[in-house]
């Protein structure tokens, strides 16, 4: 029976142990379909609105309520500028319990895009262990080509192709760290 439980968790690539939280803001709560299509046994917090200096609340809750798994996306920045030494203690807390982290950084046409973009790539030469989502760059080269319309009127919230694109660029990564490349 073991042999046969085994044989199929390599078949299926599944990993009981590698579960994902996804904390995110409104871009997650728009791709959310998509993203549970690809991560079937992902837990999304997402909220419209939510900003980085909300983790301080966040994790410990989904902590307490047993929703923190072992690979954890934040995708948050889109709502505004955050401190670097803030977010560097919720990557640490989150490493320091055993858990992968993956920041994906913004695209949103506002004056703190750059910064929010150049503080997670910080975050990510200070914590290499971090794998670092560029979704700046991807929505500026694959969401540009012909005939493919990621965005609402605003610029940043996701149209449903955009959602797709965001959620599998989302789930490439996290098959990455599943599959021990990471």
């Amino acid at each position: 029976m073991r042999k046969i439980i085994f044989l199929l968790l390599v078949i299926f690539n599944f990993s009981i142990a590698k579960e994902v939280t996804i904390i995110g803001d409104s871009l997650s709560v728009g791709a959310t379909k998509y993203l549970k299509s690809f991560i079937p046994d992902a837990y999304i917090d997402a909220k419209v609105g939510r900003k980085f200096q909300e983790l301080g609340n966040i994790i410990p809750q989904l902590e307490k309520d047993g929703k923190l798994k072992d690979i954890v996306v934040l995708e948050l920045g889109t709502n505004g500028d955050f401190e670097i030494e803030e977010a560097l203690n919720y990557v640490d807390y989150l490493l320091n319990k055993g858990k992968k982290v993956i920041l994906v950084n913004v695209k949103v046409p506002r004056w703190w895009q750059d910064i929010v973009n150049r503080k997670l790539y910080i975050i990510n030469k200070l914590r290499p262990q971090t794998l670092l989502l560029d979704w700046y760059y991807i929505s500026n080269t694959v969401c540009q080509m012909q005939n493919i319309n990621c965005f609402r009127e605003d610029g940043y919230h996701l149209t449903d192709e955009g959602s797709y694109i965001f959620s599998y660029y989302i789930y490439s990564a996290i098959s990455v760290i599943r599959n021990g490349e990471n």
